[in-house]
């Protein structure tokens, strides 16, 4: 499977995507500079697949690039931000400026993934902008299915839940 990763950050998932699923990378989205010099150093270790590095995703979007992944990706992959709709914030959703999920739909509607991977706190499903997100995808033409897990799942000490979201176009009949 070939592969975006949207808000790449610490490159977790794409560690456990490339190493434990074998999955390719085709490029990387990241805004943080700091991030940005970690993904690029990680590729010259060998750690993680080669592929270009954009900074801001409106930018990727804006630029034409998220275009340029028509067909050549299978899935989209991303953590949009959470801080819009973690309990430990403000919790201003819609209207908080770090909100991404509009430029994340926006990406998938213009690459056309058979898949999006996406993952975010478990309080965006109490936070009222859910069912936004389940709409987006709909009117996307895609189906999501969607669990809340947390690192006491896989044994750890701690609770940390997150939502994981998978769509997958309904298009193709899966």
């Amino acid at each position: 499977m070939n592969y975006l990763s949207l808000f790449t950050g610490g490159m977790g998932g794409d560690l456990a995507m490339q190493h434990l699923l074998g999955w390719k990378c085709r490029g990387y989205v990241e805004i943080d500079d700091h991030c940005q010099r970690l993904i690029k150093q990680r590729q010259e270790d060998g750690f993680i697949d080669r592929a270009p590095i954009f900074s801001d995703i409106r930018a990727f979007i804006g630029e034409g690039y998220a275009g340029s992944y028509q067909g050549m990706v299978d899935c989209v992959t991303g953590g949009f931000p959470c801080q819009p709709f973690s309990v430990a914030g403000k919790q201003a959703g819609e209207n908080d400026p770090r909100n991404m999920w509009p430029s994340t739909i926006e990406a998938i509607r213009i690459i056309r993934p058979r898949y999006a991977f996406l993952e975010n706190v478990s309080g965006l499903l109490v936070s009222g902008y859910y069912g936004t997100i389940l709409s987006d995808l709909h009117e996307a033409r895609y189906d999501a299915s969607w669990i809340t897990l947390g690192a006491c799942d896989v044994g750890a000490p701690h609770r940390r839940k997150r939502l994981w979201i998978m769509a997958y176009a309904s298009s193709k009949g899966l």
